[in-house]
């Protein structure tokens, strides 16, 4: 299906979708928690093999906001290796982030600390 108006609500001829770059070789893990511990040894024995470009990485992204194939409500990442690295497909959504008594739990605990009610 194609992004048009006649699928979007009210007609604004917007969607909304997410993206996760997979294991894209970025500074993120430098920049975070750092590049000495358990994390940074397994991550330097991993990337050769289960990790692809920050310009790979990005794509997910270019696609679910440029694309005309785009679905709407759609989540987009990497294809291969536990989602990993890949060309770009719907990425995999457990059922426990389609629980909507959990996403109203989220929603009511979001409000309280934020003290921002919707």
């Amino acid at each position: 299906m194609s992004c048009n108006d006649a699928a979007m609500p009210g007609g604004w001829g917007l969607i909304s979708n997410a993206a996760h770059p997979g294991y894209a070789r970025t500074d993120l893990i430098t920049n975070g928690p750092g590049d000495t511990g358990l994390i940074a040894i397994v991550s330097a024995v991993l990337r050769p093999l289960v990790s692809q470009s920050a310009t790979e990485g990005a794509l997910p992204t270019l696609f679910e906001a440029t694309s005309p194939e785009a679905e709407p409500l759609g989540y987009y990442g990497p294809k291969h290796f536990f989602e990993l690295k890949g060309p770009v497909a719907p990425a995999y959504v457990s059922p426990r982030a389609k629980d909507k008594t959990v996403a109203k739990e989220l929603w009511d605990i979001s409000e309280h600390l934020t003290g921002v009610r919707w």
